[in-house]
């Protein structure tokens, strides 16, 4: 009877010291939130996002429609400002994900951005919350990775914006702490159900969950069929893949309500079609988003990527206890391309940091422990076997301008929890806090970053939205998307390549202007022009790490 009460007792001072660490690392999350301008964006995925919430908010509806200012004389939309929008009946759709748009529209509707950013900030929590627990699982204390994961991660920067990647990330961290529990003797089918509707909730969200659905669910057969248990594997693995179908399903259905078509499901499907595709492409972009520190591509920073991978994982073996080889020159040698990093900083100014070994170094730690204990190997079968997978389908083009791996963030949380829960020798765990503080200090370049892209882009799509010109014609659509809610209410147009341009002028003179800017990133080359119009003026703005737009003012031809 003493003993159970002292268990009692133990689990509520457990449950007393994870509230109070949930509520430290919110404030903290919150606080750091409120520094990045809500008029700019970690992404331009992010400004999509935002001009749909601000589009329902207006009209007090639940419509993710944007509009176009210009569709009677453009009804394809082929001149649409911002990037990736898509045309279905008489909707103009931006958003990637209904789910979240939906979940923080109240809270928009209250507070504008900064309320609804406490849903990617309550991702990050939950994200954290399951490191925690997903470590001790296996057997550690999880209070490290908790804390990695919080404040020293990818998912520290993702919950400062209002994407989704720190939401999905907590749904397939959880997902996992079920299928690990499925596998086991335990909760079994229930658990086994649950896991695959978390993983269907975050393909919501994410598309990489449903490879990281799959493989999960194949690690929860191959180990119930390892223990010999074949009927268990069929009814569980089919449990979870009822569940995933159920909330895939149920996703699709409410795309088709408030949209029209299921664009998750379409974008989903694009990309298994696509997978493979571009060999050499995507081996560059698989080292870029697993190990780099650079915003570059060329092959001497992959290269450099590559051997700062391996000295990690080699760190990590010589962390192990019973090995008795020095760990300074593998900590010298990371030295030297941490400096060829911040020197890389120092002339370009703050930028990216694409690699997840970069952003989360512990992560490459945990493979040089994954020992004999069946539930770590479990664990990390799921983080490395889905890399390749990932790689294979992940969009391509789009590696260096984005934070920490986001394609592969759900491995890197699943390895913080193995290297936490295994690294607990006085030798192991030294070389752990060090790595950790150095991916805490590259989580605090990357809120600097947050903060300066932010509030860089916020001043310049204002100022863009001041100019005196009737209409702005966009080079890059990617630009115009920056803006956010000021498409809503601006006359923009976005016209890539010749044929576009000319379309354009054809629009412009259907709809009476005169005068235009044309916008385009400055990279000292001729002005581009529309077909026929006269440059009678040409301005520059400021962006971050010294980048500048032009802006050509251009008069139509008599």
């Amino acid at each position: 009877m003493y003993e159970r009460a002292d268990t009692q007792g133990s689990s509520l001072r457990w449950w007393e010291k994870t509230a109070h660490s949930l509520a430290v690392l919110a404030l903290v999350l919150v606080a750091l939130s409120l520094l990045a301008d809500a008029g700019g964006f970690l992404s331009t995925d992010v400004g999509g996002k935002v001009a749909t919430l601000e589009a329902m908010d207006r009209r007090g509806d639940l419509s993710p429609d944007l509009g176009y200012w210009a569709e009677t004389v453009d009804p394809d939309g082929s001149l649409y400002p911002m990037w990736s929008t898509t045309h279905v009946d008489d909707k103009w759709i931006n958003a990637t994900t209904l789910p979240m748009i939906y979940v923080a529209l109240p809270l928009y509707r209250l507070g504008g951005i900064h309320l609804a950013v406490l849903v990617p900030i309550l991702g990050a929590l939950l994200a954290a919350l399951g490191a925690r627990r997903l470590a001790r699982q296996l057997r550690g204390d999880g209070v490290l990775a908790f804390w990695i994961i919080g404040v020293a991660s990818p998912a520290t920067i993702y919950a400062l914006d209002f994407w989704e990647h720190s939401v999905a990330l907590a749904l397939m961290v959880w997902a996992v702490i079920l299928a690990l529990e499925s596998s086991r003797d335990g909760k079994g089918t229930g658990a086994a159900f649950g896991a695959g509707m978390l993983f269907g909730m975050a393909a919501a969200m994410r598309q990489e969950a449903l490879v990281y659905g799959f493989v999960a669910g194949s690690a929860l057969g191959v180990r119930l069929l390892i223990s010999r248990r074949p009927l268990t594997a069929v009814l569980r693995g089919g449990a979870m893949a009822a569940g995933a179908a159920a909330m895939f399903t149920l996703n699709a259905a409410l795309e088709w309500v408030a949209i029209g078509s299921s664009t998750r499901t379409g974008r989903s499907s694009g990309r298994a079609v696509a997978a493979g595709g571009e060999l050499t492409s995507r081996i560059k972009e698989a080292i870029i988003t697993g190990a780099s520190p650079f915003d570059r591509s060329e092959l001497v920073f992959l290269m450099l990527s590559v051997v700062m991978a391996g000295l990690l994982i080699e760190l990590g073996r010589r962390a192990r206890p019973e090995q008795a080889e020095p760990l300074g020159p593998i900590i010298a040698a990371l030295g030297a391309i941490v400096l060829i990093a911040v020197i890389n900083v120092v002339l370009g100014g703050l930028s990216f940091v694409p690699g997840l070994a970069a952003s989360t170094p512990v992560a490459l730690l945990a493979l040089s422990h994954i020992d004999a204990d069946p539930d770590r190997r479990f664990v990390a079968a799921i983080a490395v076997l889905s890399l390749p997978l990932v790689w294979m389908v992940q969009y391509t083009g789009g590696a260096v301008p984005q934070w920490g791996g986001r394609y592969i963030l759900l491995s890197g949380t699943l390895l913080v929890a193995v290297a936490s829960a295994a690294m607990t020798s006085e030798r192991a765990t030294r070389v752990l806090c060090g790595v950790a503080f150095a991916g805490f200090v590259v989580t605090l370049m990357g809120v600097a970053w947050t903060v300066e892209r932010t509030q860089s882009f916020a001043e310049a799509m204002s100022a863009l939205a001041d100019r005196d010109e009737s209409v702005l014609v966009f080079h890059d659509p990617h630009i115009a998307r920056e803006g956010g809610v000021l498409v809503l209410d601006e006359q923009w147009l976005a016209a890539t390549g010749v044929e576009a341009r000319a379309e354009a002028a054809a629009v412009l003179a259907a709809l009476g202007i005169d005068e235009v800017g044309f916008v385009e990133h400055d990279r000292g080359e001729a002005p581009l022009t529309l077909p026929g119009w006269t440059i009678v003026d040409e301005s520059r703005l400021a962006l971050v790490s010294g980048s500048h737009l032009r802006i050509t003012t251009l008069e139509a031809p008599d």
